[in-house]
């Protein structure tokens, strides 16, 4: 009892930093939201041609995801979450030094590209340590407090960069005073314990979660055309795709949005866009929670969260946008929106990692990382041309992200005709494997 109770605190204790960790993430990500019309002023650039340099970072990230994924089933994560989070240290570093130093725009292009190395491997790293931490009955809060804490560092991220707006810091010094924090939190890592591989499954908690034996299975190269080729698969990457577009428009371009179609400085408009996207966290928050109830009355129960979130959002996201902008009603239907918008993520990543394998689990999370990624790229590049088009304002091209909502709805009906196949065959696996450490361990397989 007294090592169940010192593994279980170890857990918790490394669920916390992986917090940390996704917060960190989100912060650098999003800390330049606030600043495009500085940049490009800075760099005398397009929306355009910032929106590119970003968007090619978020492809250098879906690019990198797939080894960062690949490691994670073979390696210590903790060890891996620290390279990745000193890249982002190090990239926000060098970023700072060069609007400081007054060096050209492609030193600036260069460092941020590499910036996409060290935020591909956030996910995937964490996704599969929480799956090994937490139980399965509460794996759905977990992923949403985890998104939380990713678009909760973002709205910290980018409320930090607005202030130093605001306060005339210069952007140099906001990004190295970013640097600075990102280095002190980046020692937490040290205090992160790795979580035993499979411990938490429940086909594996007498023979692993016990201490009884460890799970030796690793991935092979061979496993990811196997992965590639499951059709539960590629319409769980197609998801994570037409997911993740919706909200990655609207985070990046809000602000620019408020501040090109209605005048706002950089920090009303971050105010104004975190009270508006507050929905985002009573999603996350409360998105997980709702799909481990779904999932105990039924195990499609995730599925049909997924759909119900999916066909509400557009509803509101479309009603905020069209009428005429009035706080009075446009933050309220904002914050529903985007409760919808969000409200299924939870479901959709522990739904992914549960019908693959626990030696499977960080490429899967890679798969989804590639996914958001993608998502974020077209985000960057699309949208500023679509308002260029449209005569410079985003109105109408925060509206089009609705568009999305019809072929997830589809992928999604398509997921639920598979999912159950997928769950009988990993606990299938998983029990004859259970057996098999136990005998290996000297026990009595059932």
């Amino acid at each position: 009892m007294g090592t169940e109770k010192k593994t279980n605190r170890a857990n918790l204790r490394t669920y916390f930093i992986l917090l940390i960790a996704m917060g960190i993430a989100g912060a650098g990500y999003n800390f330049d939201v606030p600043l495009v019309v500085k940049l490009t002023g800075f760099y005398n650039i397009s929306d355009g041609v910032l929106g590119l340099l970003l968007g090619l970072t978020t492809m250098v990230m879906a690019a990198a995801s797939a080894p960062w994924g690949y490691w994670a089933d073979r390696h210590r994560r903790v060890n891996l979450m620290k390279i990745s989070i000193g890249i982002i240290f190090t990239c926000t570093f060098l970023v700072g030094a060069c609007l400081q130093c007054g060096l050209p725009f492609r030193a600036f292009f260069i460092v941020k590209l590499l910036s996409g190395l060290g935020f591909a491997g956030v996910l995937p790293i964490a996704y599969s340590a929480v799956m090994d931490s937490v139980p399965p009955r509460q794996r759905g809060t977990a992923f949403g407090w985890i998104s939380l804490a990713y678009a909760g560092g973002g709205a910290m991220g980018m409320l930090m960069a607005s202030g130093c707006m605001q306060m005339e810091l210069g952007l140099g010094a906001t990004y190295l005073l970013s640097a600075a924090v990102e280095g002190t939190l980046l020692l937490s890592l040290f205090f992160m314990v790795e979580p035993r591989r499979g411990s938490q499954d429940e086909a594996l908690q007498d023979a692993v979660g016990s201490g009884m034996g460890e799970y030796g299975y690793q991935i092979e190269l061979g496993d990811l055309k196997e992965l590639a080729r499951k059709p539960i698969n590629l319409l769980l990457g197609a998801s994570a795709v037409l997911f993740n577009f919706p909200p990655a428009v609207l985070t990046i371009w809000f602000v620019t949005y408020l501040m090109r179609n209605h005048g706002l400085g950089e920090l009303r408009a971050t105010e104004l866009m975190l009270v508006s996207f507050s929905g985002l966290g009573i999603g996350l928050a409360l998105g997980g929670t709702i799909s481990d109830l779904a999932c105990k009355w039924k195990r499609s129960g995730r599925v049909w969260v997924m759909i119900l979130m999916a066909a509400l959002a557009p509803v509101f996201l479309i009603a905020a946008l069209s009428l005429p902008f009035r706080l009075i009603w446009f933050v309220p239907l904002m914050i529903a929106a985007n409760f919808f918008i969000i409200g299924g993520g939870p479901a959709l990543t522990t739904l992914s990692l549960e019908v693959n394998l626990p030696e499977h689990r960080g490429t899967i999370s890679a798969l989804l990382s590639i996914g958001t990624s993608i998502a974020l790229g077209l985000a960057w590049y699309v949208t500023p041309l679509i308002a260029e088009a449209l005569g410079g304002g985003y109105h109408y091209a925060l509206i089009m992200t609705a568009a999305a909502y019809a072929p997830l709805i589809v992928t999604y009906l398509m997921i639920k005709s598979r999912m159950m196949e997928g769950l009988d065959r990993v606990t299938c696996t998983l029990g004859e494997r259970a057996k098999q450490i136990q005998y290996d361990a000297g026990g009595r397989p059932e």
